[in-house]
């Protein structure tokens, strides 16, 4: 592997393994078992020596982390039948309405 290839794997593992500390803060047991799972997908992959496949791979890690740190929210329950959700900054980046671009800009139908 070459060197800047490397830093760029080590540079996604440790982004996979801060937004890990970041969603799920004081869940010591996911994040236990988030730990466990990042490792072992890298352990498994850690003799692929085709640059081909090791872009790949990184690029598919990129794609798991940006979904962890933008879609998955934390549920805690602070009461039998009642959870607390917490939200991340980065959740409420995509949270906009939809606006139909298609059709008109106003959100009004065109007539065709």
């Amino acid at each position: 592997m070459t060197d800047p290839l490397r830093r760029e794997v080590l540079r996604v593992f440790k982004k996979l393994h801060r937004t890990r500390l970041n969603t799920f803060e004081g869940d010591e047991y996911a994040l236990q078992v988030l730990r466990d799972k990042i490792n072992n997908e890298y352990r498994k992959y850690k003799n692929v020596t085709n640059q081909a496949a090791i872009e790949e791979l990184n690029k598919f890690a990129q794609e798991v982390e940006h979904e962890v740190r933008t879609t998955v929210i934390q549920a805690i329950e602070t009461e039998p039948g009642k959870v607390a959700l917490r939200l991340t900054s980065d959740v409420l980046v995509d949270n906009v309405p939809y606006k139909d671009q298609k059709n008109n800009k106003s959100g009004n139908k065109s007539k065709d």
